[in-house]
């Protein structure tokens, strides 16, 4: 999906809680403007909304899935995309549901609810069958495959190789961390589910070679 060619079927959007809820309901992606913190934080988002409620400030909240798009934090490198954001309603200017939908419970989602809020008014529910989250621990995955794969590389080229090679980009890396994936789960991942960690593996292994790299 290109996020900003939606902007002009966006901005007429108005963000209404009827709209959040159902799109909870129907576990549809949406498309937000969050007017959020600067900066890098003001901007297009593409999320996946799984629970509204209150905040324990009192202020209506959406926590979701920042799948892609502008974030603050991203931004600041502390928390790359995608992962879990709770957004202030009042700051999602404009909201529009696309035709994209997800049924796939990410890491560390909580079915019963949200620790963050003092009232939850709705949370996503997932088909049975649905399976949890693959591992509780990708970034220890990626990191084993990562130091075992500089390792190899290390002995094989020598230690300069470790800076002309971008392990991101490296089919055998996400290989590697699937067949590991699939030793703990007992099956194979399905191409959903591969779909559904690649961003997150990709960047896990472009920042753990870089503290790698960055130690050397």
């Amino acid at each position: 999906m290109k996020l900003y060619n939606s902007f002009k079927n966006l901005i007429l959007e108005i963000a209404s809680i009827d709209t959040i809820v159902d799109s909870i309901k129907q576990k549809r992606r949406v498309i937000i403007y969050y007017d959020g913190d600067e900066p890098g934080g003001k901007g297009l988002r593409i999320v996946e909304p799984v629970c509204y409620g209150y905040s324990k400030a009192g202020n209506p909240v959406l926590r979701a899935w920042d799948v892609e798009g502008s974030s603050h934090r991203a931004y600041l490198g502390e928390k790359p995309l995608p992962s879990w954001r709770l957004f202030r309603v009042d700051k999602i200017i404009t909201l529009r549901p696309t035709a994209e939908k997800f049924n796939e419970m990410r890491p560390n989602y909580n079915p019963s609810g949200d620790k963050s809020m003092e009232r939850v008014i709705i949370n996503a529910t997932f088909d049975q069958g649905v399976p949890t989250p693959i591992t509780s621990s990708l970034s220890e995955v990626v990191r084993e495959v990562v130091s075992t794969m500089v390792d190899e590389i290390r002995q094989r080229e020598g230690e300069g190789a470790l800076r002309t090679i971008d392990l991101s980009k490296a089919a055998d890396a996400y290989r590697r961390v699937y067949q590991v994936l699939e030793r703990q789960r007992g099956q194979k991942l399905s191409i959903e589910d591969k779909n559904g960690i690649r961003s997150e593996v990709e960047n896990l292994l472009r920042q753990i070679q870089n503290e790698i790299l960055n130690n050397i």
